[in-house]
């Protein structure tokens, strides 16, 4: 054992990686005894005495709040999800309350209509928080993750080349960044109006010097610099909307906005380590979303318009009935409930349905094969009751392109993630809202 004197009569007893003894007089109260240990620990920091198992003996005052509740927001094509989240230090996630609420179904997307729905689906989850007495706890921070088509996700390749060799700082690396989203809103201009275009994430992702891969360029000489980047977009009056609506409920100056492709991505590569290759394909009401990942790379994601709410249009007007009609007999169909001549009818309408979105599914892989190679694990996220209909339906829509074996398809509800993210008893367990608290709990 080694004594060490903190200050004037406080010793302690350093065995190992831990304090196994304190001599202290006894006029110091406790307060005054763990603020001295805090700031030997500080102080020694740099010499290496300093071990994370020393914090066994410290209380969380002293280093800041290591637990805090998170409010998650998902806000989709469909539906609109909420997850309060308690993130504490070395657990998993904690979610121990989850509401979700559809968006009215429209035959004829139009986007104010659109967005409209989305804050009153908002303001229905946010009573709900409210009505099970939640609103009593005051979340730290809000992250807000967007599924299509509230977002656009675009990968960027930038480069410098010089004769002579210059220094790599963050400063330059902002600044090609920078410039270069001033190039992409131009070219987005057509699908956005310059001023409502607003970018919710910018990241660097891969950064090579003279070809080689390195994960920390700041401070080194080079003469030539690649950056791999992604850059999300959004609708301002959406955005602004949005935060609108959750400003009347919660008053949390700490919003993180995000898009589900590179949250999932994030999720996907703490769950599954050794997989360095995969498809990713998130299936919302109104869009698919695909995205390629290779050398643990996110090589790009491409989107169209066809989710599970194209099978309920198409039953719509096959079965000449009103919207809200269909759905249920959409459910009824998925669960085998209909009788058999009007399960003949609706099962031949989704025969067709199927053809035309796995057509759209295919073209999209193949334009993905132009930037990269398919591995054959391929993850998706989309709504219980229709999971098994387009896993079924991505199986035989990309055996052409996996030589006639097909990929490994695995669906990513809660018991995939059962490892990795912990439910109060009760709370209806909503993957989509656990695979965004893994990734909120990275940020905090």
């Amino acid at each position: 054992m080694v004594w060490r004197r903190l200050g004037n009569g406080i010793v302690v007893g350093i065995f190992g990686d831990c304090i196994t003894e304190i001599v202290t007089a006894p006029c110091f109260s406790v307060y005054t005894i763990y603020t001295m240990l805090f700031n030997f620990f500080k102080k020694t920091q740099s010499n290496g005495l300093r071990n994370e198992k020393h914090h066994r003996f410290l209380p969380a005052f002293l280093y800041g709040n290591k637990e805090e509740v998170a409010l998650i927001l998902d806000i989709g094509s469909a539906s609109v999800g909420a997850a309060l989240t308690r993130i504490e230090e070395n657990k998993p996630p904690h979610i121990f309350f989850t509401v979700r609420e559809n968006i009215p179904f429209q035959g004829a997307l139009s986007s104010a209509r659109f967005l409209a729905g989305v804050n009153h689906a908002l303001v229905q989850v946010f009573k709900k928080i409210q009505i099970a007495k939640k609103g009593d706890i005051h979340p730290a921070r809000v992250f807000c993750t967007f599924s299509s088509p509230w977002f656009l996700l675009k990968i960027r390749h930038l480069q410098i080349t010089k004769m002579e060799q210059f220094e790599v700082t963050e400063e330059l690396m902002n600044s090609l960044l920078n410039e270069d989203i001033q190039h992409l809103k131009e070219e987005m201009k057509g699908t956005l109006p310059l001023q409502d275009i607003e970018i919710i994430e910018k990241k660097i992702i891969q950064t090579k010097l003279n070809g080689y891969h390195i994960q920390n360029p700041y401070g080194k000489k080079t003469s030539n610099i690649e950056i791999v980047a992604t850059v999300s977009l959004s609708s301002r009056r959406a955005q602004s909307s949005i935060r609108g609506t959750l400003n009347n409920f919660f008053h949390i100056p700490d919003f993180h906005p995000g898009v589900f492709p590179l949250t999932a991505f994030s999720a996907l590569r703490d769950m599954y380590p050794y997989r360095q290759d995969f498809i990713f394909v998130d299936i919302t009401g109104e869009a698919t979303d695909v995205s390629l990942v290779q050398s643990d790379l996110l090589m790009g994601t491409t989107s169209f318009p066809y989710g599970s709410n194209f099978f309920i249009r198409e039953i719509s007007i096959g079965q000449k009935t009103p919207q809200e009609e269909a759905i249920t007999l959409f459910s009824m169909y998925l669960r085998g409930e209909l009788e058999e001549k009007r399960h003949t009818q609706v099962e031949n309408i989704i025969k067709r349905s199927r053809v035309e979105w796995g057509r759209h599914f295919r073209k999209t892989l193949s334009s993905l094969a132009k930037i990269g190679k398919f591995s054959p694990a391929l993850f998706f996220t989309t709504d219980a009751e229709v999971a098994q209909l387009f896993e079924t339906l991505m199986k035989e829509a990309s055996l052409e392109l996996f030589m006639g074996e097909g990929p490994d398809v695995v669906y990513l509800d809660t018991k995939t993630m059962a490892n990795f993210i912990s439910f109060e008893s009760g709370v209806v367990r909503d993957p989509f809202l656990a695979i965004e608290a893994l990734f909120a709990k990275k940020i905090i």
